[in-house]
């Protein structure tokens, strides 16, 4: 089975360099530095939104001088260090708000990240995602939510210092566990939609872990309350990073006890049982599977090869 897009393989997350006060001046003095623009945790892509091409923005260091936009003014995180050497993020958006001003500052366009992700390769995608995820924390987190006063960032992006001297609370990013299940019986698997999904689009069921549950209790809740089946044997397949905005997704496969669904019309507009030779024909008859990005189409196109 091959990996999950957004998923890094070869980063380095570098934590003891994090630490290091002065970890910007050492990374800018490296040749091989890259620089990812965001505008919001969103990435920089080469060309405007309504083009069909998609190209990931990455700056080399001696590149800062020569844009319209001062970056030094911007929100620094350090990603990590690959095979090519070390890439930091920067989000533009405290000095330049206005994404359609940032646009013309620096050319091409800050688009829908679901969308034109997919044309990225998985190496790029995985820097984008964890930029964004990133990124999205700070927002989310300006503030203690100990005391309520702002919050410094530090370590390089991946820790917010509360900046109140009694309170010196520090925060580390959250990632929010999420489980997403293939449910099948006797050749047959279940699909469903959300009034959230993409026009005509069905997938697999998912939902959050809540506190004091395991991801097994997890699994078996979701799937009871979206669509009231009853289900035996959860077993972990693989996981997947989601950066909207910030969840791990969790992939397991079971067997569904009871077949009769009982979709809950609040999650679930429909559901329904298809057989494992019918899935992949779905798109002729007008029904679209989930995005090939993502680990919902990872677990079908698996479980209909009989690879899991």
């Amino acid at each position: 089975m091959n990996r999950q897009f957004y998923e890094s393989i070869d980063l380095d997350r570098d934590a003891v360099l994090r630490k290091t006060a002065d970890w910007q001046q050492i990374l800018l003095a490296e040749e091989s530095l890259r620089i990812l623009i965001c505008h919001a945790g969103d990435p920089l892509f080469a060309w405007p939104e309504d083009m069909d091409a998609h190209e990931l923005v990455v700056l080399g260091g001696p590149a800062i001088p020569h844009l319209d936009v001062d970056l030094h003014g911007g929100h620094w995180i350090y990603i990590g260090r690959d095979q090519n050497g070390p890439v930091i993020a920067v989000d533009i958006a405290p000095v330049v708000a206005d994404r359609d001003e940032a646009v013309r500052a620096l050319g091409g366009g800050f688009g829908d990240m679901r969308t034109r992700m997919a044309a990225l390769s998985s190496d790029e995608a995985a820097l984008a995602a964890q930029a964004r995820a990133i990124f999205n924390w700070h927002r989310g987190h300006r503030f203690c939510g100990n005391c309520g006063h702002p919050n410094r960032i530090e370590e390089a992006g991946y820790r917010l210092q509360c900046t109140n001297p009694d309170c010196g609370k520090a925060h580390f990013p959250r990632t929010d566990p999420a489980v997403i299940m293939l449910i099948h019986h006797q050749d047959h698997v279940l699909l469903a939609r959300s009034p959230q999904f993409l026009p005509g689009m069905v997938s697999v069921l998912a939902g959050f872990v809540e506190p004091g549950e395991t991801l097994e209790q997890a699994v078996a809740r979701e799937v009871y309350e979206e669509v009231g089946v009853r289900i035996k044997r959860p077993q972990y397949v693989a996981s997947q990073p989601w950066p909207f905005p910030g969840s791990l997704m969790l992939g397991f496969i079971a067997e569904a006890e009871t077949t009769e669904l009982f979709p809950d019309q609040e999650e679930i507009e429909f559901a329904m049982w298809v057989h494992r030779d019918d899935v992949p024909g779905l798109p002729e008859k007008g029904i679209n599977l989930p995005r090939p990005i993502s680990i919902a189409r990872y677990l079908l196109e698996n479980w209909c090869a009989r690879l899991i």
